[in-house]
C-alpha cells in the first residue's frame, strides 16, 4: 500500500470511528467525549514537545522521568479538568427521562458534520506525530547511511508535506522545522566521526563547524541513537539563534 493510500485509509478510519460514536445512543455524550479526548491528546502532545525545555529550565538538566512523565500527567489532568468544565457548563451527560426520539435526516446529517470536529483534531495530531517520526527517521538515516532507501515513516512524512502547508505543520509541530532537523542531522552524522569536515558545496572547502556540534550532551544522545531526544533538546533551540549556526545551515542548503 502506498503512503498516500495509507494516509487516506487512516483518515477514513478515524472519521468512521468518530461518526460511529455519534450515530449510536448518547449522541451528545459521544461527541463531547471524543472532543475532550482529542483536546487532551493535543495538550499531552505539546507537553511532550516542551518537556525537555522545561526539564532543563526547572530542574537544571534533562531528566528522562520528567520528560516521559509530564505528557502523561498533562493528558490525565487536562482530561479531568476539561471534562469537569464541560459538564459544569452544559451538563451534556444527563439524559432525559423520556424515551429517545427517532433520528431524523437533518439530525443525522448534523451529527455526521459534528463528527468532523474530533476527526480533524485527531487527524491533525496523527499527521504531526507521523511527520515528527519521519523527521527522526531522517536524522537516524543521516547517522547511518544517507543513501539507503528511505524508511516508510520518511515516505509518509514526504506525503504529508504534499497535503499540509509548511506553515500549518510549523504550528502543529515546530520541533520539525527544516533548519532544526538539518542541524540535528549534522550533529548525528558527525557523532561517531568528530573529525570529518563539512564541505561547502559551493567552494569545495571545509566549513568551520559550529561549537554547538561539539556539545557533549548532544553528541551523547546521537551516539546512543536517541535522535528523538536530540531533536527536542533545548540546546538545539539555543543553537539555532547563533549566527554561526545559521550561516552554516544556509551554506549547506545551497
Amino acid at each position: 500500500m502506498t503512503p498516500t493510500a495509507t494516509l487516506v485509509l487512516a483518515a477514513f478510519v478515524i472519521f468512521a470511528i468518530c461518526a460511529g460514536f455519534v450515530v449510536v445512543r448518547g449522541l451528545t455524550r459521544m461527541i463531547v467525549g471524543t472532543v475532550i479526548l482529542a483536546a487532551s491528546a493535543y495538550v499531552a502532545f505539546h507537553a511532550w514537545q516542551l518537556a525537555p525545555v522545561l526539564s532543563v529550565n526547572w530542574l537544571g538538566k534533562s531528566l528522562p522521568w520528567f520528560i516521559n512523565g509530564l505528557p502523561i500527567a498533562a493528558f490525565i489532568l487536562s482530561f479531568v479538568l476539561i471534562r469537569l468544565l464541560v459538564k459544569g457548563l452544559a451538563s451534556p451527560f444527563k439524559g432525559g427521562s423520556g424515551e429517545a426520539k427517532p433520528p431524523t435526516l437533518g439530525g443525522t446529517v448534523f451529527h455526521f458534520i459534528a463528527a468532523l470536529i474530533p476527526t480533524a483534531m485527531l487527524a491533525g495530531l496523527g499527521a504531526a506525530l507521523i511527520h515528527h517520526t519521519g523527521s527522526v527517521a531522517d536524522i537516524r538515516a543521516s547517522a547511518s547511511d544517507p543513501k539507503k532507501a528511505p524508511a516508510f515513516s520518511q515516505q509518509l512524512k514526504t506525503t504529508i508535506a504534499q497535503f499540509i502547508p509548511e506553515a500549518w505543520m510549523k504550528m502543529l509541530d515546530p520541533l520539525t522545522d527544516p533548519s532544526r532537523v538539518e542541524l540535528a542531522k549534522l550533529i548525528a552524522a558527525q557523532s561517531d566521526k568528530p573529525h570529518r569536515p563539512v564541505i561547502d558545496p559551493q567552494t569545495g572547502k571545509p566549513i568551520p563547524r559550529a561549537i554547538i556540534v561539539d556539545d557533549p550532551e548532544l553528541q551523547k544522545l546521537a551516539r546512543n541513537g536517541d535522535f528523538g531526544a536530540l531533536l527536542r533538546h533545548p540546546i538545539l533551540t539555543k543553537a539555532l539563534n547563533d549566527p554561526k549556526v545559521q550561516k552554516l545551515l544556509k551554506d549547506l542548503s545551497h
